[in-house]
């Protein structure tokens, strides 16, 4: 199962992704972690998901090329996490277009996130990741 920790995060991502909660709470969004870390395996069983039914595609990314799978001296190191704003109700708010969605994003992208819904190729609205791939981490 995928971790959900942060400390499962690089360490360059772990005070952004704890800034990112606490200003999310801050503005009275409940807001989740969905994914830190996830191995290869992992990695690769989501990329084929919806490839083989009429399930909906939700990376294009196998292992080793997200960055969801990076490592620092072979132990977790996420570049990236998904997330989800709750609502009053607890339930997940899966549609970008929600004013709660909205205040998320431009919480991340106010700490210098890059968000995955801007991206032109394949974009995925629960992605925030580093701008930049540190050195020091390697796929997995």
């Amino acid at each position: 199962m995928p971790s959900r920790q942060i400390s499962d995060c690089h360490p360059a991502l772990q005070p952004l992704a704890t800034q990112f909660l606490a200003q999310c709470k801050a503005a009275g969004l409940d807001v989740i972690l969905t994914c830190t870390y996830r191995s290869g395996a992992e990695q690769n069983a989501l990329c084929a998901q919806g490839r083989a039914a009429s399930e909906h595609i939700v990376t294009n990314a196998k292992a080793g090329q997200s960055r969801h799978n990076t490592t620092l001296n072979g132990k977790p190191a996420s570049t990236a996490f998904d997330f989800v704003p709750l609502d009053a109700a607890g339930q997940c708010i899966w549609n970008a277009s929600n004013a709660d969605f909205k205040k998320a994003v431009a919480i991340g992208k106010s700490l210098g996130l890059e968000w995955a819904g801007d991206w032109r190729s394949f974009v995925e609205y629960v992605h925030f990741s580093l701008p930049t791939l540190p050195a020091s981490v390697s796929a997995s």
